[in-house]
């Protein structure tokens, strides 16, 4: 915008006067207007600040122009910005203690021994190793320490002296059940305690075991070599398969043991108690 100039002040500084000739022939005293009285334009465009680098009004109007472009610019940059991915809570661990076993943990933890053997790379049924460090799948804040074990030894009470039982019969070898055509998974909780009980060993007790060593899944797999239900310590065609897993658990771990005058059980130190 173009301020005329007014007649007799040319070049005053705000707030100056200069006494001046009217029209009508008396002497007025005119005064160039201060800034509160006036635009800013009128006190920055003057011959001596233009000469000593003050800005004009269209400069100081481009300036405001340019930094709200900048605001909006670093605006819109900053809503561009990718959000910060929150640090994962660590999980919780503990020292082993005389007393600890991988099924009394998971029993406290809620968790499976499956879960936490997966964890620390060991299989379940591997013996605890007192000093270590054990880690627990569970986020720290929801870690609770379990109680100190009771190591206490109880007081033998006297047993009677019964005769040994007669050896057991050996086992009958039966042929592997056909695996069944009408599914091949996901399998169900009744097809996977279909599958062990088809094979001529302690149906409840086998099931249990299973669900320790994997939590009856099939397809467990644990990265340190233990594959399917019954977390068998080589891979082989099928190993996801209930039936083929079970076949191979009875064949290769329950029926040796039971021929060498074991229980059958030997195979699952941990698990069997489960």
């Amino acid at each position: 915008m173009v301020v005329p100039a007014i007649p007799g002040i040319e070049g005053l500084a705000p707030g100056e006067g200069r006494s001046v000739r009217t029209e009508a022939g008396s002497d007025s005293f005119l005064s160039a207007p201060s800034c509160s009285e006036a635009r800013a334009d009128l006190c920055l465009s003057s011959a001596g600040d233009q000469a000593s680098g003050s800005l004009t009004l269209r400069e100081i109007e481009q300036g405001a122009s340019l930094g709200a472009t900048l605001s909006a610019a670093d605006a819109s940059a900053l809503l561009r910005a990718p959000a910060s991915t929150p640090t994962p809570e660590p999980w919780g661990t503990m020292e082993i203690r005389p007393g600890d076993t991988l099924i009394a943990l998971a029993n406290w933890f809620g968790l499976s021994p499956f879960d936490i053997a997966v964890m620390n790379g060991a299989a379940v049924d591997d013996y605890l190793v007192i000093g270590r460090t054990l880690v627990i799948p569970l986020p720290e804040s929801q870690f609770v320490m379990p109680p100190v074990p009771d190591i206490s030894v109880p007081v033998e009470e006297p047993v009677a002296v019964t005769p040994p039982p007669e050896p057991a019969p050996p086992p009958v070898v039966v042929a592997p059940p056909e695996l069944p055509t009408s599914s091949s998974g996901p399998w169900t909780a009744a097809e996977v305690v279909e599958a062990i009980c088809s094979l001529p060993w302690p149906c409840e007790t086998m099931v249990a075991i299973a669900s320790c060593e994997s939590g009856l899944w099939p397809g467990a797999l644990n990265p340190a070599g233990y594959y399917g239900l019954f977390q068998i310590n080589h891979w082989f065609d099928g190993w996801d398969n209930p039936w083929t897993n079970a076949q191979a658990a009875y064949y290769e771990k329950y029926l040796p043991s039971l021929q060498s005058g074991g229980d059958g059980l030997s195979s699952w130190p941990v698990c069997r108690y489960y």
